[in-house]
Parts: C-alpha cells; sequence; structure tokens
C-alpha cells in the first residue's frame, strides 16, 4: 500500500504517469508525489551558505559557481529567504 509522504495517510490513488513514472494523489491532503523521486533537493546548509553569501556583497552569479549549482535556484532562494 503506498502511503502519503506528507501526512502519512494510505488513502491515495494512481494519477497517471510523468516521465515515465507513476505519480499518486493523496485523498486527504491532495498532494500529487512519486515514489522514490529521483530529483535531489539542496541541504538546508548549502541554502544558508548561499544566503551568507550574498549577505556579505556577492553576486548572485558568483554565488551560483562557487556553490556549483543553477543562478536561477540562487536567484530564487534569495528572493524567498535572503
Amino acid at each position: 500500500m503506498v502511503s502519503c509522504p506528507e501526512c502519512g495517510s494510505q488513502q491515495c490513488i494512481k494519477d497517471g504517469k510523468v516521465n515515465n513514472k507513476q505519480t499518486y494523489l493523496c485523498k486527504c491532503c491532495f498532494r500529487r508525489f512519486v515514489l522514490n523521486p529521483s530529483k535531489r533537493h539542496h541541504t538546508v546548509e548549502k541554502r544558508k551558505q548561499a544566503i551568507s553569501l550574498y549577505q556579505q556583497g556577492n553576486s548572485i552569479r558568483a554565488i551560483a559557481t562557487y556553490l556549483g549549482i543553477p543562478f536561477t535556484t540562487v536567484a530564487y532562494w534569495v528572493k524567498k529567504y535572503g
């Protein structure tokens, strides 16, 4: 049985496919998810480091190059957390 990673409910149904991976929909919290996602999220430490570097006066492009992550990701973090 499939359980929701957000709320833990087992009331999940199949909800199509994305990139040949089965997606599920939780009937309790309405979250869509896949089992064993291949997308890797950046660590909280890396986000904090990027914000800290920005506050020290470094450019977004320089931070992205230094940390080896996309420019748009750093720009999003600065807008959201900075």
